[in-house]
C-alpha cells in the first residue's frame, strides 16, 4: 500500500543518512527530529521535511516488526503527524484489523504534502459505507479536501493534486445521492479545468453509475461542447453519439 509520494531513490538516501553510523531512526528524536547530512551526492530540495517524513515512517515500521501492531498501536496511536498515522493505519490494513476512526485520524491530521493519500480516501468510503456512517464519511472527506487545497495552493503541481481530491468528493457526493453538492463540484471543477473535458466525462460516469441518467446525458453534452470548443471534432461527435444513446434509456 503506497503511502508517499517520494521516489524510491530519495527514500533509499533518507534511509542511508539516517542509519549512518549505526544510528536507529528513534535516534534522531531527541524529542524533536534532527535532521542528518544529506548523503554525499544526493541534492535533494527539502531534506529536512524528506528526512523527518521516512524517519517517522520508519520508527513506526520498526516497531510493528518487531513487536506487533498493537505494541505500536500503544505508542503511536496518539500520534500528531499524518506519516506516522498512515504508517500504522497501512500496518493495521495489511493485517486486516483497519478501523474507520483510524482512517479518519489520518485524513484528520494537519496535512503532509509528502502523504499519498488516496488510499486513506478509497478506504474512508468504503469503512463509512461498510459501517453506516455516511454523514461522518462526508464531513471528513470534505474537511480534508478543503486542509489539502489550503496546505498545497502554493506547491507546485499542486493545482492537480486538489483537482484529483475534488474529483473524487464530487463521485462520493453522486454515489450518496448528494446531487445538488456533486452538480455544484463538478462545475466548478469543470471551470477550473478549461483545457480539458475531463471532468465533464468523470462527471457523466458518476451520473450514469448512480442511475441518475438526466445528468450523466446533460454532462455528456457539456463536455461535447468544450471537446468541439477545443478544436477536439471527433471527440466531440463521439460524445454526441454516447449522449443520443444514453438518452435513448429514458424514452
Amino acid at each position: 500500500m503506497r503511502i508517499s509520494w517520494l521516489a524510491a531513490d530519495e527514500i533509499a538516501a533518507a534511509r542511508q543518512a539516517l542509519t549512518a553510523g549505526g544510528a536507529s531512526y528513534d535516534d534522531h528524536f531527541t524529542p524533536d527530529f534532527a535532521s542528518p547530512a544529506q548523503p554525499e551526492g544526493a541534492r535533494l530540495l527539502d531534506w529536512e521535511h524528506i528526512a523527518e517524513h521516512v524517519a517517522r515512517a520508519e520508527r513506526v515500521s520498526a516497531v510493528v516488526r518487531s513487536d506487533g501492531l498493537e505494541a505500536a498501536r500503544a505508542r503511536f496511536g496518539g500520534s500528531r503527524t499524518a506519516i506516522e498515522a498512515a504508517t500504522l493505519a497501512a500496518a493495521a490494513h495489511e493485517s486486516g484489523e483497519l478501523g474507520l476512526d483510524e482512517v479518519v485520524a489520518v485524513l484528520g491530521h494537519e496535512i503532509d504534502r509528502l502523504v499519498f493519500y488516496a488510499p486513506f480516501l478509497e478506504l474512508l468510503v468504503a469503512l463509512g459505507r461498510e459501517q453506516v456512517q455516511v454523514e461522518r464519511t462526508v464531513a471528513t472527506y470534505e474537511q480534508f479536501a478543503n486542509a489539502y487545497a489550503a496546505a498545497l495552493a502554493t506547491v507546485p503541481h499542486g493545482g492537480e493534486r486538489i483537482g484529483a481530491v475534488r474529483d473524487g468528493l464530487a463521485d462520493f457526493y453522486v454515489s450518496v445521492g448528494r446531487i445538488d453538492d456533486a452538480e455544484a463540484l463538478f462545475e466548478r471543477r469543470h471551470d477550473e479545468d478549461q483545457g480539458d473535458v475531463a471532468v465533464a466525462l468523470s462527471a457523466s460516469r458518476a451520473f450514469l453509475a448512480a442511475g441518475s441518467v438526466s445528468h450523466a446525458v446533460r454532462w455528456l453534452g457539456v463536455g461535447a461542447q468544450r471537446a468541439a470548443a477545443l478544436g477536439r471534432d471527433e471527440l466531440a461527435a463521439r460524445l454526441r453519439q454516447k449522449q443520443e444513446r444514453v438518452r435513448e434509456r429514458l424514452s
